[in-house]
């Protein structure tokens, strides 16, 4: 099928203005990273994980034996790994020889993911997004379906995925409903239309995702609502991961948990005010806190809080290691190991997620499945799920310390009413599974479309 004129027209314009200033915007990042820049050392370090990169990517499908058809799955960054895992797991699933080409565009995924573990036979930063990389990268993939995850679509590569026959699927997909937003705007609004005619699917993850991402779009009925994957994968961490692989047993003893995820300073300064004040009620109550940032200066900052407040902790790792364990009673658990959140707040009978008296409340889902009540602060707007369990009034939004102490006791002052709660919130995670299945169902109808188009 030949491109529409106005996809013609922004491909040049894409390839002879945007890609060359991208190029010499990434030098110059480079550049300013080496001069001691420390906020361009992401695009540095991405430089230097993609030398090489179609050598390597060579080398990893020449030792593939399976030969089942090939999937491309792109995710930018951690979180969009996270939501392409239980994809990755479904893929396998329904076919069980395919080979599974996993890329990442930052380099803090890349980096941290533990390969070891990954449920992807290949592993690859994605390329540069210039025609020729674009189309290198598709003759040595040889994909039959791909799946892009979110919103970090490169236009070149799907472009060229199209002309190459792949079935491609935007996954997961949402973007601002405000009309100020620049996607919103005239020009990059065609543009924008240009890249969505690649997709033979968009898969939105609410009705008012599905609203937003109309204007966008010229052939409405590609665009369907799939759900969000990230409920699959929190269902998927919360079954998989046992709690004694990563708390110590004097912390599994059936003290009242109070459980604080993912905190930012301005959290904590509410957070623990509330906690002592509680604790004048009910002494057995523990806190595991979980900064969100666990560096040396913060889990410093933290012990100096805590000891201003009478309260005494201890470190993950002092009270693992076999020459520090402390089998005496602690009121605090300073978490200073990262990736053992999702597991963590199963120990809690109420937990905390952070971020909602700073930037914006991070997941509510890791506690929310496992039928712990969330307690939030003022900044939760960020998250659609947090937006809807509050407007059904089965969220709790503090916006004090006195407001989060009262909170506390309420849950723990009443069993009949926390253990309800936690049953609605794990309720609504339970309720939003199985996006992950209505994708590769979509995914697997437009691979089997493309195979009769070729035959006739």
């Amino acid at each position: 099928m030949s491109p529409r004129p106005s996809s013609f027209f922004w491909r040049i314009l894409y390839n002879f203005l945007a890609v060359p200033l991208l190029f010499i915007g990434f030098q110059l990042a480079a550049f300013l990273s080496r001069a001691g820049v420390a906020r361009f050392d992401k695009i540095r370090l991405g430089r230097l994980g993609r030398r090489n990169l179609f050598e390597n990517l060579a080398r990893q499908l020449e030792r593939q034996k399976n030969s089942g058809p090939r999937f491309w799955i792109h995710a930018s960054s951690m979180g969009e790994y996270e939501q392409a895992r239980p994809l990755l797991q479904e893929i396998k699933q329904r076919f069980p020889g395919a080979v599974r080409i996993l890329t990442f565009f930052s380099p803090s995924a890349y980096a941290n993911i533990n390969h070891a573990n990954i449920p992807a036979e290949v592993v690859s930063y994605l390329p540069f997004d210039s025609w020729r990389n674009a189309r290198r990268f598709m003759n040595l993939a040889k994909p039959a379906g791909a799946l892009i995850i979110r919103h970090d679509f490169w236009p070149n590569h799907l472009w060229a995925a199209k002309q190459c026959g792949v079935a491609v699927l935007l996954v997961n997909a949402s973007v601002s409903a405000n009309a100020r937003s620049w996607r919103h705007r005239p020009l990059v609004r065609h543009f924008n239309r240009a890249v969505f005619d690649t997709f033979d699917a968009i898969c939105a993850v609410s009705p008012a995702a599905a609203a937003s991402l109309t204007p966008l779009i010229r052939s409405p009925e590609r665009l369907t609502i799939t759900g969000d994957s990230r409920h699959d994968q929190v269902l998927f961490r919360a079954q998989s991961k046992k709690l004694d692989e990563v708390l110590p047993e004097n912390w599994r003893d059936g003290s009242p948990m109070f459980v604080a995820g993912s905190t930012w300073p301005s959290d904590e300064e509410v957070l623990l005010p509330a906690f002592v004040a509680v604790r004048q009620l009910l002494p057995s109550l523990r806190l595991i806190l979980v900064p969100h940032e666990p560096t040396p200066a913060h889990l410093a900052q933290l012990e100096t809080q805590l000891a201003d407040l009478n309260l005494l902790s201890v470190r993950l790792s002092q009270l693992t290691a076999k020459e520090n364990k402390r089998p005496d009673f602690l009121p605090v658990l300073l978490v200073d190991r990262i990736g053992i959140l999702a597991s963590l707040y199963s120990a809690g009978q109420v937990a905390f997620v952070g971020g909602s008296f700073g930037p914006g409340v991070h997941s509510i889902l890791e506690a929310a499945v496992h039928g712990v009540p969330v307690l939030v602060g003022p900044r939760f707007h960020n998250s659609p799920e947090a937006v809807e369990l509050y407007a059904q009034k089965i969220l709790t939004a503090v916006a004090d310390a006195r407001a989060c102490e009262q909170a506390l006791l309420a849950l723990w002052q009443n069993a009949a009413h926390r253990q309800k709660q936690g049953e609605q919130h794990r309720a609504f995670v339970l309720a939003r599974c199985g996006a992950s299945a209505k994708m590769i169902d979509l995914l697997a109808g437009a691979i089997a479309k493309k195979q009769e188009e070729r035959k006739t």
